[in-house]
């Protein structure tokens, strides 16, 4: 049986190494079709409705939604590959939670590659996330900082990186100040920093949160000087 798949991405020279790359491999996988993201890429899958989509995320997780989203909801039916440069825990969790079929770190091999789709084609549908990552991220997520952050204390963190106070954070999300002084010692404790910036720098870097999750409390309304914060006019 061949396997279509199609390859959806903004950039060309990564399309083109993939088409390569799995052309070579001879019969078993077709590729029906590329396209850079958006309304072409939509058209191309609609069309097609291919067995697997490969697709690069290198993206915060709003962002990474939007782009599972539109590929979903053009061929519902297609199994979703996501390659990503990213190794950390949360990002695997998240992206697994929006629905993707395979996470698959960049230094992965193409023998890897060809075998996950392949794998993918046999599973049947939702059961399970393949993932292909370096064994050393996969031993550093079992003792190291990475997603070892609640929901609640992930959300305390976001309002911290906004530059809310812990009496602004308590009353935007209905909490007494004490719990969100204790939300952040632990969260210090957990990271291994000892100030706000740290913990914010570190989120930022291991991409526990987006700088679109920032930045969007000040697009709704929601951020420090808002009339939200007790300091609007």
């Amino acid at each position: 049986m061949t396997v279509r798949v199609v390859l959806v991405d903004d950039h060309t020279m990564f399309r083109e190494g993939l088409l390569s790359i799995l052309s070579s491999r001879g019969g078993g996988i077709e590729v029906v079709g590329h396209a850079p993201s958006g309304e072409e890429a939509i058209a191309l899958l609609r069309e097609s409705a291919p067995a697997v989509v490969i697709t690069q995320i290198d993206v915060d997780l709003h962002r990474a939604k939007e782009v599972i989203s539109r590929i979903r909801e053009a061929s519902p039916h297609s199994r979703l590959m996501v390659l990503t440069i990213f190794d950390n825990l949360r990002y695997v969790q998240a992206l697994s939670k929006l629905g993707i079929d395979a996470y698959i770190h960049k230094t992965s091999s193409s023998e890897e590659l060809v075998a996950i789709i392949e794998a993918l084609v046999r599973e049947p549908a939702g059961e399970n996330t393949v993932v292909s990552m370096p064994r050393g991220s996969l031993e550093r997520m079992d003792h190291g900082p990475m997603g070892a952050l609640s929901e609640r204390e992930t959300e305390v963190l976001v309002h911290v990186a906004r530059g809310l106070s812990n009496l602004q954070i308590a009353t935007e999300m209905n909490l007494a100040e004490a719990t969100v002084k204790r939300h952040l010692a632990n969260i210090y404790q957990k990271v291994g920093v000892g100030s706000r910036s740290e913990a914010t720098r570190l989120a930022l870097q291991e991409m526990w949160i987006g700088i679109s999750e920032i930045t969007e409390a000040d697009l709704d309304g929601s951020g420090p000087g808002s009339p939200h914060d007790g300091h609007g006019h």
